[in-house]
């Protein structure tokens, strides 16, 4: 399952949530668009879900209510029954930035270079 919005998508494979937020998404949409998307793919993939896999490439700094925004998503996550961990891939200050920021309650937080390394690593908790 997929939902996308402008310059940023979501979508649910083997058990990771994988969330790709392109360089001119606004920042608002965290907000409008993105959590009530993520909402629905919990709603029909709670059980299923075992990690979550965000590729960041936006280049606007984020504001308090966006971390607002993401930590009530990762809130909702730790209470999902087989969730165990949250990969992140940035580049640049974003990467440096985020990785000091951002958390999981009761999973596993990894940050990565490549977004392909962190998938895996976020379905099968190893990387090769």
């Amino acid at each position: 399952m997929k939902k996308e919005g402008e310059n940023w998508s979501l979508t649910y494979e083997e058990g990771v949530v994988i969330g790709e937020f392109g360089e001119e998404m606004k920042l608002e949409a965290f907000e409008e668009e993105v959590y009530p998307a993520f909402e629905d793919l919990l709603a029909v993939y709670e059980r299923d879900i075992v990690a979550t896999a965000d590729y960041v490439r936006i280049s606007d700094p984020f504001s308090r209510d966006i971390f607002d925004v993401w930590e009530a998503a990762a809130r909702e996550s730790a209470m999902l029954p087989n969730y165990e961990r949250a990969a992140l891939t940035a580049e640049g200050i974003k990467a440096i930035s985020l990785r000091g920021k951002l958390s999981v309650p009761g999973a596993e937080f990894r940050a990565f270079d490549d977004h392909e390394t962190a998938i895996e690593w976020a379905r099968t908790g190893r990387v090769e």
